[in-house]
């Protein structure tokens, strides 16, 4: 069912988030188009996060731990060294990720993230997207953290959103400020007992400014989310490095996809056999 309510986003989840509903719209020559929405226009030195979020974009760095990250190059497709840039510092907009293209409000030389498809103009896009938090508690205190935000609301249960497969905004002027998730694994945490419980066929949907400042913690291990970014100049390569984030509310709708129902009895072919429920 459709649901309002506390959720615990995973580290993959809530770098998706950070991407649709931050990254898309710091994007430079998003700022100068009459057609977008320019979320975040004229707001460089204002706060835009909560205060103990930061959000970097470095596509210099090419791993995180053991894991590789799709974003890394050493020049962008202009031919200007990439560069780590400072977007967001304790919550405060510090710049916009830039190619050559200028923008209004910001310093006029590019920071190296003019990328392209082959064949494509480049445009200012994000390479490697990481969200850094110095409110950051381990995972058994912000699954407590869930279960005392549910009770505060009301609610049964809160939700903790595991993995998604993807997602996609809507930046422009003539259209709602959206962004939708969706979600591999969903589960429902009761209240009252912290049982998780499987949730099928629900997206994740909301408008960016009002999310991420609903964001009240976060967990104290990031994950890597590996994947291509399609919008104007093509599909690049990307990552995002998050960690597990709290709100306070998110909104979940039905989706039509069908998902299948999971098989009753284990495949007879497995050897040993495994149960098809747990």
């Amino acid at each position: 069912d459709p649901y309002t309510g506390p959720a615990l986003l995973e580290p993959e989840a809530a770098g998706v988030l950070f991407h649709e509903a931050v990254g898309h719209r710091l994007e430079g020559e998003r700022q100068n188009d009459d057609k977008d929405g320019r979320t975040f226009k004229g707001q460089v030195d204002k706060p835009i996060l909560p205060f103990f979020i930061s959000v970097v974009d470095d596509p210099t760095q090419r791993a995180a731990g053991p894991v590789s990250l799709n974003g890394y190059y050493r020049f962008d497709d202009q031919g200007v060294p990439g560069q780590k840039t400072v977007l967001v510092d304790k919550g405060v907009l510090r710049t916009f990720l830039m190619s050559r293209a200028p923008v209004q409000g910001v310093p006029p030389q590019s920071n190296g993230h003019g990328r392209s498809a082959p064949g494509r103009d480049p445009v200012a896009r994000m390479s490697n997207l990481i969200v850094e938090s110095s409110k950051a508690m381990p995972w058994p205190k912000l699954k407590e953290a869930l279960t005392a935000e549910a009770k505060r609301q009301e609610k049964p249960f809160g939700l903790i959103i595991r993995d998604v497969t993807g997602g996609n905004t809507d930046t422009s002027g003539y259209a709602y400020q959206a962004f939708k998730g969706q979600p591999r694994l969903v589960y429902k945490v009761d209240a009252n007992t912290g049982a998780e419980t499987l949730v099928r066929g629900v997206e994740i949907v909301g408008t960016p400014l009002l999310s991420i400042n609903k964001i009240i913690a976060t967990g104290d291990e990031r994950r890597v989310f590996n994947g291509y970014c399609g919008a104007e100049s093509g599909y690049v390569p990307v990552s995002t490095v998050a960690p597990t984030i709290l709100v306070s509310e998110i909104e979940l709708q039905r989706t039509r996809k069908d998902t299948g129902r999971p098989p009753v009895l284990p495949s007879p072919w497995a050897r040993p056999p495994v149960s098809a429920t747990r």
